[in-house]
């Protein structure tokens, strides 16, 4: 019984999705003011719930964070870092808010500009889905007990966390080389082996 609940679980959102992309692409028209001010107004909504939720959680758990509190370890690539649990569900609300605004801006865009009804519809439906699945919303908003599939840390990395865990100063010197190479100018960097016993055989030949 178990089993049959976590697949409809894991499915349930996809499925969703799929039949309110179906209904958008058979049963909705760009040409036909309705269709288009249902679907805006459907996704403006639903965006505008989860955001909301996600501010909720930010509120919530961002207050008091002073106060002595459970200490979470995170490890990522390697590195290993303790952070307060009520800090770790900000970033994780935090980092949905962002992948949230950066997917209405390519909706948006893809309903402008290539005059699609479907991404509107099926992010409509499936964004609330997410949220009502997910462990940030059951545990800080339901109040449910961290405990068992909702303990923490959460299975989606935080994508704040992993900004403050990227090595900024090594992707600066990896672009400013690519660019320099880009430019002609030579970049210096250790030769192989390889390419010393090459360059020695093309010095000998020209002599």
């Amino acid at each position: 019984m178990g089993y049959i609940l976590d697949t409809i679980h894991e499915l349930l959102a996809p499925c969703a999705g799929l039949v309110a992309g179906a209904y958008a692409y058979f049963f909705l028209s760009m040409e036909n003011e309705d269709d288009v001010f249902l679907a805006r107004a459907a996704y403006a909504v639903s965006t505008g719930f989860v955001a909301m939720m996600y501010g909720l959680i930010m509120m919530v758990r961002g207050r008091d964070g002073n106060q002595a509190e459970e200490i979470i370890t995170l490890r990522n690539g390697g590195k290993t870092s303790h952070v307060p649990v009520k800090q770790y569900d900000v970033d994780q609300a935090q980092s949905a808010l962002i992948w949230l605004a950066l997917e209405a801006v390519v909706v948006a865009l893809m309903h402008v500009k290539l005059e699609f009804l479907v991404p509107l519809a099926v992010q409509s439906i499936v964004n609330p889905i997410l949220l009502l699945q997910s462990s940030i919303f059951n545990v800080c908003i339901l109040n449910r007990r961290a405990a068992g599939h909702l303990r923490r840390p959460w299975d989606n990395e935080s994508l704040i966390t992993v900004i403050k865990t990227m090595n900024f100063k090594k992707i600066k010197r990896q672009i400013e080389e690519m660019q320099s190479e880009m430019a002609g100018e030579k970049v210096k960097r250790k030769i192989t082996a390889r390419e010393r016993k090459n360059k020695n055989l093309v010095a000998r030949r020209k002599k």
